[in-house]
């Protein structure tokens, strides 16, 4: 199939000024270009460009588009299936928050009664399927796939009470972190520190399917290294806050391992 720029235009529902644009920074070429300067575009250059619209769906900027499309099929097809994957889990994700949703509004309309565990059932499926879309790939790598298997299972049995309290924890450990920052250098031996170190001991322990000292450095470790974990922690405890607490993890877990020899 051969099409003229403005019957791609139409077809795509892509401006014929776009698909210029298109060609000027090199993203869409056309398949030919007589020789009064009519570009032709073929089912290969329609293909991509389904392709830009997808990746451009996806808010990726343009740049970003090319560099991806330039590389092999394999990459392409990687890239659009990881896509995928992320938009099927936000569908599942939204159709949960609308159920959830909906019993809410039945219990508001004397329809239903919703027991406290199935209150907060959904934002607890939400948390692990969060976590699971920005770390669980590192967390198989790292730990195996059938201890992460049984810290989620761990974490959708958890009682309200106890996710309730692990939710303080955090809270309580980011704001001992951001005072800890300010004293620059922090002192880890203070008792403001052990309470931090402590605060994430217990969340770990209630979070995890066990606790070691070793498994509680090795986090640290994944903290500092993964841009991920840093940005967790330092976007909501200030610049610092993930090696900080690696600091604090490393110091804590030798001093009590010593302790008990």
């Amino acid at each position: 199939m051969k099409y003229s720029i403005s019957t791609l235009a139409k077809l795509s529902g892509v401006s014929s000024r776009t698909l210029h644009y298109y060609d000027e920074i090199g993203l869409l070429k056309p398949a030919a270009v007589s020789e009064n300067g009519y570009r032709f575009y073929g089912t290969q250059e329609a293909d991509r460009l389904q392709q830009i619209l997808y990746f451009k769906a996806f808010g990726l900027p343009l740049e970003t588009i090319t560099s991806i499309l330039d590389s092999s099929e394999t990459q392409i097809h990687h890239t659009l299936q990881c896509h995928y994957q992320q938009l099927a889990q936000q569908r599942q994700a939204l159709d949960a928050l609308l159920a959830a949703l909906a019993d809410t509004l039945a219990t508001y309309e004397g329809e239903k009664e919703m027991n406290d565990q199935e209150k907060f059932a959904y934002f607890k499926e939400h948390t692990l399927a969060e976590n699971d879309t920005l770390y669980g790939e590192e967390a198989r790598k790292t730990y195996g796939a059938q201890t992460v298997a049984d810290s989620q299972k761990k974490w959708q049995e958890m009682p309200q009470t106890v996710f309730a309290q692990l939710s303080a924890d955090e809270e309580s450990l980011m704001r001992l972190l951001k005072e800890l920052l300010q004293e620059n250098p922090a002192d880890l031996s203070s008792e403001k520190a052990q309470t931090a170190f402590t605060k994430h001991k217990q969340w770990l322990s209630q979070a995890a399917p066990f606790y070691t000292p070793d498994y509680h450095r090795g986090l640290g470790e994944m903290y500092v290294s993964d841009p991920r974990f840093t940005a967790y922690y330092d976007q909501r405890a200030g610049t610092g806050a993930t090696l900080l607490l690696k600091q604090l993890i490393d110091y804590y877990t030798r001093k009590n391992s010593s302790a008990t020899k």
